[in-house]
């Protein structure tokens, strides 16, 4: 193979490691693209990842270095015009960018550490050894002139020049004191610079070394690519970590919105029933009651009625548990006032294992209340309302389901308040009980699934 011959098979290695390193780099340097434009186009959600602007800034220019290096090592010992060229704008770039990169890392130091902690002395140090690399980039200026730090032979050889050390020497100087740096500022600075600047030290370091003992391949493009590597899969998991703590947090503020939206209507409820006086109601319902005794179905009646109010009244404020079969007491007055209504339309079939368990009040009366409603009542033939309460394991599981027979003809209105008292039955079993409320409609009719971890009322 030319190439090969051409090269060698140490330099024919490198350039192979190091297109693998720019395939993965524009990987990185991509995703890295979509999460800021996602940032971008999602601007209610607030979650910024520090240094991704920085981290991509760094993958780009050392994918122009890596290009750079692999198209000087392809085209050297080739002495067309093009070759020429070619080689002699790429090694220039070469260095162009290892100027830029270093000076960058020096520029983080002084933003993110100097300047956000105020750091004095640092500020000055770091912009001393910024100046100082204003010599390598004069030599690097005037290299195409006099070959300062490198010049090519009449075989388009690249060879280093007598001033290279200088700015090798330099480079090393500038990784030293970065990771000197990080030993002295370790504990105050922001954890995830922390590990870009281990890794950004300490890795090129290894690259050095290695260098020195074999020279045949030059492991400091190598080194900086899996730095590059290391930093990306350490970026992702602070996201990753960063997004799971938002969640938690957004999370925790709509509970505590839900749990002040849930108190605010109780007070509301309060200051409502205060105003009404339940007891003066109640009291009236008994006193017409009394005179109904020769009427039996107006008797029974007006005591279900009674029964359903002072329900309500108590639930209004209660933040205690009642049992289910006191739940069911409710449910069944509240069922007999609804059969006065709807008679042979509206039928209830019940299938309950156990009824020995805790539940907020008015937690499964509202959903029936709908189920009847909003459900059976917009059948022309009416429906059945099934109540079945199963326990599973430790779960307990109370099932609403209508089932509509006929046309279905809802009115606006019940259309508009088919979700009445929903989010706050909800609420009460999310904040008194840790149970959940699911809502699973069908062309039939609909299903209100509570589940509750199982408490007996022993």
């Amino acid at each position: 193979m030319e190439l090969v011959e051409r090269i060698g098979v140490n330099l024919f290695i490198q350039v192979i490691i190091e297109m693998w390193n720019g395939i993965f780099l524009l990987i990185m340097i991509f995703s890295l693209i979509i999460s800021i434009r996602d940032n971008r186009k999602n601007k209610h959600i607030d979650i910024v990842i520090p240094f991704t602007t920085d981290i991509l800034v760094f993958y780009i220019a050392l994918y122009i270095y890596n290009l750079c290096n692999i198209m000087g090592i392809v085209y050297e010992f080739k002495t067309d015009r093009i070759s020429y060229w070619i080689v002699h704008i790429a090694v220039f770039v070469y260095y162009v960018i290892g100027a830029f990169q270093t000076l960058f890392f020096l520029q983080l130091v002084n933003r993110y550490i100097a300047k956000k902690y105020r750091f004095r002395r640092l500020k000055i140090l770091t912009n001393i050894l910024q100046l100082m690399h204003i010599v390598p980039v004069a030599f690097l200026i005037a290299t195409p002139f006099n070959g300062a730090l490198y010049y090519f032979t009449e075989k388009n050889e690249y060879i280093r020049g007598d001033y290279f050390y200088v700015w090798h020497i330099l480079s090393i100087g500038t990784v030293i004191f970065i990771f000197g740096v990080f030993l002295m500022y370790r504990k105050k600075i922001d954890s995830m610079l922390k590990q870009i600047m281990v890794i950004l030290t300490v890795v090129p370091v290894i690259g050095f070394i290695l260098n020195t003992s074999y020279s045949y391949i030059s492991f400091n493009n190598i080194c900086v690519s899996v730095a590059a590597l290391l930093i990306f899969l350490m970026y992702e998991k602070y996201k990753n970590d960063m997004i799971i703590k938002n969640a938690k947090e957004l999370l925790t503020v709509q509970e505590e919105l839900a749990k002040n939206k849930y108190d605010l209507e109780k007070t509301k409820n309060e200051a409502l029933i205060a105003q009404i006086q339940p007891h003066f109601i109640n009291n009236s319902l008994m006193a017409i009651r009394s005179r109904c005794r020769n009427y039996p179905e107006i008797y029974e009646s007006i005591t279900n009625f009674s029964r359903y109010l002072r329900s309500h009244f108590e639930a209004i404020g209660d933040t205690e548990m009642i049992t289910f079969e006191e739940e069911m007491e409710n449910i069944e007055a509240y069922l007999y006032l609804e059969h006065e209504n709807y008679g042979e339309k509206l039928k209830v079939e019940y299938d309950i294992e156990l009824d020995d368990f805790l539940i907020p009040s008015l937690s499964v009366q509202p959903l029936v209340e709908n189920a009847v409603r909003h459900g059976v009542a917009t059948y022309e033939m009416g429906g059945i309302v099934n109540i079945n309460v199963k326990k599973i394991e430790d779960k307990i599981y109370i099932d609403i389901i209508d089932r509509g027979f006929g046309k279905n003809n809802p009115t606006p209105q019940q259309i508009r308040r088919k979700a009445v008292g929903i989010e706050n039955v909800r609420a009460r079993l999310r904040l008194m009980a840790g149970g959940n409320l699911a809502i699973i409609g069908n062309e039939n009719g609909t299903t209100a699934r509570i589940t509750l971890l199982y408490n007996s009322e022993h």
